[in-house]
């Protein structure tokens, strides 16, 4: 005789369901999807197996990612229940979800898990490796790190977009990049194009060197390029002026990070 626990997961609560071999029900109920709820579960399958002393305990549940971790993880790891002959399988949704389509039943969390439980019972799943906390963690790091690089990405295009609409010559003319630290203080600061234009090239050279940390090989040159750039640009109305140099501050401060 072999015991199914069926568990269908939600961010807040874990509805439950126990099937045996011969599909009798023996328990069905929900709890929270927490560290005491895990533990509820537990001592319901420890309460059942201490009757009949099943001859393999199943607990299964869709992979849901970041709400099905937490419980698959403590069930895995638990002592207690190490000392059984027990599996935990994590399964496709959409093995669940094509199975659940063979019965004409409305959908709810108390079904789901039956169903969940049920499909355990015909045994047409695989038992996952589960993933040790070292390769989550390498998984977290190599994620988070994939999304802020696309997030940066984007963050720059949208910076050139708004650049655009304030100075449309500059990128062209610029020898250097539009993103080095001299050249974003010059574009996010409050200073307007015409304020560029008409300041002397010295000064405006002198400004360019101390955000750039005196590495430019020639500064006064590079302002001469800025200037002319600024020259030759579209002028924009006060209104939308405003707006973009906001943008732009806002968009080099991420940028700067």
């Amino acid at each position: 005789m072999k015991l199914f626990v069926g568990i269908d997961v939600s961010s807040e609560k874990l509805d439950v369901c126990v099937l045996d071999s011969e599909q009798n029900k023996l328990a069905q109920q929900s709890t929270t999807n927490d560290l005491n709820g895990a533990s509820e579960i537990k001592a319901l399958v420890l309460k059942t197996n201490a009757s009949v002393n099943y001859q393999r305990i199943v607990i299964g549940m869709e992979s849901t990612s970041v709400y099905s971790f937490h419980p698959a993880m403590f069930f895995h790891e638990d002592q207690e229940l190490k000392a059984l002959p027990l599996d935990v399988v994590t399964l496709n949704p959409t093995m669940i979800h094509r199975y659940k389509g063979l019965f004409d039943e409305d959908k709810t969390d108390t079904i789901d898990a039956f169903r969940i439980a049920d499909f355990l019972r015909i045994e047409r799943y695989r038992v996952p490796i589960i993933k040790e906390e070292k390769y989550i963690a390498l998984q977290r790091l190599t994620r988070t790190r994939y999304q802020l690089i696309h997030q940066m990405t984007e963050c720059k295009q949208h910076f050139l977009e708004n650049l655009y609409y304030k100075c449309n010559t500059l990128t062209r003319e610029l020898p250097t990049s539009v993103f080095s630290a001299s050249i974003m203080d010059i574009l996010s600061d409050s200073l307007s194009l015409d304020d560029i234009a008409q300041m002397d090239v010295a000064d405006l050279a002198t400004r360019l060197n101390q955000a750039g940390k005196g590495r430019f090989s020639d500064p006064e040159k590079l302002a001469q390029v800025i200037q002319k750039a600024v020259r030759d640009a579209y002028r924009l109305g006060k209104v939308l002026q405003d707006s973009v140099d906001i943008v732009l501050a806002s968009y080099a401060r991420i940028i700067a990070g």
